[in-house]
Parts: structure tokens; C-alpha cells; sequence
């Protein structure tokens, strides 16, 4: 079992996280628990997640059902940043019927394995000659926009936690997987979440996303880097309410 956090009450909201991050990446929406129930899960690898196999998306997503099938929760709403955004594709791919809507932040739908190869060989580079510490910190400068920000930088620095058993597997872990035609086929209410200063998933992702899914709306924020939650909490918190009232509406 991953471990996760189940906190709140109301429409159940499954947040996933990226890469390197656990629980703590999404603690400012937190506050969303007034008005929902909050299903917070660390992926395989991550975290104090205890699976140290099968590291890879195929699996995050079975975790991930498995999780909401011991909670006897039939549907949710699924919000994935980044390597979570693809994890979310994955869920709703494999198990449309457990998705109610998709709120898909600073992600892509596809990583090419070059290219990924080429992320992964500098990775392995940095490591023989630095520490994790160093990673943590390089990691967390290249996601934010400004990490002069100091309540902000805190709150980047807690997400992270780079695990050495499994973190070059994570990092791996969505290589080769495309999305794209998956895309025309998403029809629950989806929300797409950009950042214009995102140095990790260049901003036209986001536009691409909402042209080939046709139920999505698009927020772009400006002066935010890759994650828009810690970095623009408020916003993104409203974003995530506006969306679901929204749903709400629709089916009642």
C-alpha cells in the first residue's frame, strides 16, 4: 500500500505529485479541506511509499486505483503536476470510469526517450561528483521562478525528497510514453494548469493540451515557474474550486 494522506470532507480530490516530490509538495492546498476530501498520494519510490519495483507510470496509475479501491471510493477528481499530470493521463486512460474531471498541472503528454536519456545521463553526471543534497537544491532552482522568494523556497525544499534507491528510476519512470491521440479522446471536464517561467515544461504544452482536449479550459500564470501550486497558491486553490463547482453544476 503508498502511502497517502486522506484528510477533508465532500468531493474527493486525488492530488499526484511529480518527480522527487512526496506528501508535502501539495501542502497549500490544504486549505481546500473546508470544502473537500483530500486523498493525497506518495507514487511508488517516493516519499515513505514503501515499493522500491516496478517503477514506472504503468504502476503509479494501479497504485493509485488500488489506493482508491481500499478506500472504497468509486470516482474523483484527479489533479497530477508535472510526471503526476502524466499519471493522471495514464488513470485516465486505463480507468476512464474512476475519473470525473482532470485538472492537469505543468505537464505534457509525452517525454521521447532520447531525450529523456539525455536528462537522465546529466542527472547520473551531477551525482558522481555531488550529493543529494545538491541535486535537492538544483532541482529546487530550477523550478521556481524566483527562489529568492523565501516562504516559497521553504515550502519548494520540503516537497523534494530525493530517495537514492529509486530516484534515477523515477526519473525514467514515463520515458517513451505518448499521449497524444489519448488526448482526442478525453471527455470528462478537464482544467489545464500553465506557467509562462516554467523552465522544466516549456509553456507550449499547456496550449497544445487545451486545443486537443476538447472539454478543457486553460489557466496561464505569469511569473511562476513549474510549481504553480507552492508558487501561486491562492490562484491555484481557486482554480481547483472554480473547477469543480463547475462540474457540479453540470451534473446536478
Amino acid at each position: 500500500m503508498l502511502n497517502y494522506l486522506d484528510v477533508g470532507k465532500g468531493e474527493e480530490i486525488v492530488f499526484i505529485h511529480g518527480l522527487g516530490n512526496r506528501i508535502q509538495a501539495w501542502a497549500p492546498q490544504l486549505e481546500l479541506t473546508t470544502q473537500y476530501r483530500l486523498i493525497i498520494i506518495e507514487l511508488r519510490g517516493h516519499g515513505d511509499s514503501p515499493e522500491k519495483e516496478n517503477i514506472n507510470v504503468e504502476f503509479f496509475a494501479k497504485d493509485i486505483i488500488e489506493v482508491l479501491d481500499y478506500l472504497n471510493i468509486e470516482k474523483a477528481h484527479f489533479v497530477g503536476l508535472s510526471l503526476g499530470g502524466i499519471v493522471a493521463l495514464e488513470i485516465c486512460k486505463r480507468f476512464k470510469k474512476r475519473v470525473k474531471s482532470l485538472i492537469l498541472c505543468n505537464t505534457t503528454y509525452y517525454i521521447p526517450t532520447l531525450l529523456g536519456n539525455i536528462t537522465l545521463e546529466k542527472t547520473k553526471r551531477f551525482l558522481k561528483k555531488s550529493s543529494l543534497e545538491q541535486l535537492n537544491e538544483r532541482l529546487i532552482k530550477k523550478c521556481l521562478y524566483n527562489p529568492e522568494e523565501q516562504k516559497v523556497y521553504e515550502l519548494a525544499k520540503n516537497a523534494f525528497h530525493i530517495r537514492k534507491d529509486t530516484y534515477l528510476q523515477s526519473v525514467q519512470s514515463a520515458f517513451g510514453r505518448n499521449y497524444f491521440y489519448d488526448l482526442l479522446t478525453i471527455n470528462v471536464p478537464t482544467l489545464i494548469i500553465g506557467s509562462l517561467e516554467d523552465k522544466v515544461v516549456p509553456i507550449q504544452n499547456a496550449y497544445l493540451m487545451h486545443y486537443m482536449i476538447k472539454s478543457s479550459n486553460l489557466i496561464i500564470f505569469e511569473n511562476t515557474g513549474h510549481l504553480s501550486n507552492i508558487e501561486r497558491p491562492e490562484l491555484f486553490n481557486l482554480a481547483i474550486a472554480q473547477h469543480i463547482k463547475q462540474f457540479q453544476n453540470k451534473v446536478s
